[in-house]
């Protein structure tokens, strides 16, 4: 029997056939690899463009930040310029987000958590307008992380809970009652930015008496605002503000649905 040096015509189809397999290897794996330079090439290419185009909007948004708080902030308040910028460094931070590729939950919940922060700290009604105003800037810059499609808020600061945990019973009369109102949502949105007086409330919503009286009972016994005395002002409560947000949130989902 003939060995494959004995054969040389079987001999150099062998090494032929292995030098095409190796050579299809090669060529697989330049193909891969040029595919992957060139994908990154691209990714690269789209990075910078992002980051060139969205340095405008970022400046854009520290500047309308930065009008509006100076424009819409309490004026006679010591606590003022020392508020001012706290909000500002808050706001330029996120600002800053729109240049990511993609912005997680928890980094929004814990600049959120940095407001209530603040919040909690606070010493008189009028601190409300700046909070409102501060906190309004702030959900339209995560509004328009949302629009850029690099935020999805789908387990954002617990917004979005189980569904099976939801009690009806405790919901509609503590929550969905009172603010079901014409008069009593308009009252509630009015006292987020400062607090009210009774005639206050009642040239705002156009009633009187014991009419006013009765919506406004409403509110205080399901804890959405205060009253600071007997025959004092009323102010917003933490648990009204949220409820505002929350249909804020609410509305706008809807809206853009």
């Amino acid at each position: 029997m003939q060995t494959a040096h004995e054969n040389p015509d079987t001999y150099y189809r062998d090494e032929l056939h292995s030098i095409k397999e190796e050579v299809t290897t090669l060529r697989s794996e330049f193909s891969r690899f040029s595919q992957r330079a060139n994908q990154q090439h691209i990714e690269g290419m789209l990075t910078e463009m992002r980051k060139n185009f969205m340095k405008p909007m970022v400046d854009y948004l520290c500047e309308d930040a930065n009008e509006r708080m100076h424009s819409q902030m309490t004026r006679d308040c010591g606590m003022r310029e020392f508020c001012e910028t706290a909000f500002m460094d808050i706001l330029q931070e996120t600002a800053g987000l729109v240049c990511r590729g993609k912005v997680d939950s928890e980094t929004v919940k814990q600049y959120r958590s940095k407001i209530e922060e603040l919040r909690n700290e606070a010493k008189t009604p009028q601190c409300s307008k700046c909070f409102s105003e501060a906190t309004g800037l702030f959900e339209k810059q995560v509004k328009f992380m949302r629009s850029l499609q690099i935020y999805e808020d789908l387990e954002d600061d617990g917004n979005k809970g189980d569904i099976s945990d939801l009690q009806p019973e405790k919901m509609v009369p503590e929550i969905c009652e009172p603010i079901a109102n014409k008069q009593r949502l308009l009252m509630l949105k009015a006292l987020s930015g400062e607090s009210k007086t009774f005639s206050e409330l009642s040239k705002l919503t156009g009633l009187r008496g014991g009419n006013l009286l009765f919506h406004l009972q409403k509110l205080l016994d399901t804890g959405m605002i205060l009253q600071r005395s007997e025959r004092g002002d009323y102010i917003i409560t933490r648990k009204g503000y949220s409820t505002l947000q929350g249909l804020s949130r609410i509305y706008s989902e809807i809206g853009d649905a």
